[in-house]
């Protein structure tokens, strides 16, 4: 089973109508320290950037891995703001066959 990331949108947009969301991929380490950009074999549906809605649906990780998942909102004039960009983070470890044995 692939796992569904469907956080809660912000109740206040800032009054822009511009606002979408990106999801960030890494896979990590055992030790949760060490992790990297996920590989192109990973797939989001309908895509990974540029989301209208927080809703994606994650497909294709390896089996016995650890993920860390970053959905952030944007819009645009998120890159002139001084502050640093609000995520919410999720982590994945999947099963021995790719499926999802742990969602904290």
């Amino acid at each position: 089973r692939e796992p569904h990331l469907h956080p809660e949108r912000h109740l206040y947009s800032g009054g822009r109508g511009d606002v979408t969301y990106n999801v960030h991929c890494k896979k990590c380490a055992n030790d949760g320290k060490t992790c990297s950009p996920c590989s192109n074999s990973v797939h989001f549906v309908p895509r990974q950037f540029g989301l209208s809605i927080p809703k994606v649906l994650i497909t294709d990780l390896l089996s016995n891995t650890n993920y860390t998942f970053s959905i952030e909102a944007v819009n645009g004039v998120s890159d002139l703001s001084p502050t640093p960009k609000q995520e919410v983070t999720v982590n994945i470890t999947t099963g021995q066959t790719g499926i999802v044995s742990f969602l904290r």
